[in-house]
């Protein structure tokens, strides 16, 4: 069994306020926890179901946490029903600390894609996980967005969380105007140029608004062009993950 003290921090894990005060979070699933392994992500603990110990991919899991010196605990049927995050345990879990991102980190070369306060776990999961299939390697999120560190971000990034910098701002404005100076910056709405017709260029940011409100005047006074995904049916809007996906695709 898991000292007590372990579960109860584990449990923590799953409340923003936590997560900022341990500055760790926690992963479930083979893909998660293998991806976090291969990024090199400073891995506090891995948790692993005892009865799946002698499987061969959790054996190269646990070879890989002993080179590295990480702790690897197994877990009894109690500990399971006592940390588990989602209906089925998927027999692995790790602790990790969450990286400490600045602006100035995500500025090299490549483009950025920005979000003003994107709300829905499952969508910044999503966007999280394109942006790593379309090669893009920085994401700038604004003050009062979902936490990139949720459960529900995590698990639906399918471990590309480990190979994307997000940068989480506590003034996006102040952020977008220093990096004004030397990066063009790009709103996709409903009232811009067509999509197909934008020339991609490395030092570029994409701003996406609020599926709610769009973008705020003084974020959209900083925009230097604006484009717009074209529709045929009757959908008032696309999906915030989708429009981002469609846009990446482009760049």
């Amino acid at each position: 069994m898991l000292p007590q003290k372990t579960l109860k921090h584990l449990n923590k894990l799953q409340q923003k306020k936590y997560r900022e005060e341990y500055a760790e979070f926690a992963v479930e699933g083979f893909k998660g926890v293998t991806e976090a392994l291969k990024a090199r992500a400073p891995i506090v603990l891995i948790l692993l179901e005892g009865s799946k110990r002698e499987e061969s991919g959790f054996v190269e899991i646990i070879k890989q946490a002993e080179e590295r010196g990480i702790e690897v605990s197994f877990l009894g049927r109690k500990d399971i029903g006592d940390i588990k995050t989602t209906e089925v345990f998927p027999g692995i879990m790790a602790v990790i600390e969450k990286p400490d991102i600045s602006l100035e980190d995500i500025q090299n070369q490549g483009p950025i894609i920005c979000l003003n306060k994107p709300k829905d776990p499952g969508n910044l999961g999503t966007i999280i996980r394109s942006a790593d299939w379309f090669g893009i390697s920085n994401l700038m999120l604004s003050e009062d967005s979902v936490d990139p560190y949720n459960p529900k971000v995590v698990r639906s990034s399918m471990g590309s969380l480990f190979h994307v910098s997000i940068f989480e701002s506590k003034n996006l404005e102040q952020s977008l105007l220093k990096l004004k100076e030397s990066y063009k910056i790009i709103a996709l709405n409903t009232k811009g140029e067509i999509l197909d017709t934008l020339e991609p260029q490395a030092r570029s940011i994409y701003l996406f608004g609020s599926e709610s409100t769009g973008l705020e005047p003084e974020l959209e006074k900083l925009v230097d062009e604006q484009y717009t995904i074209p529709g045929r049916g009757q959908a008032e809007s696309l999906n915030l993950a989708v429009a981002a996906g469609i846009l990446m695709s482009k760049i």
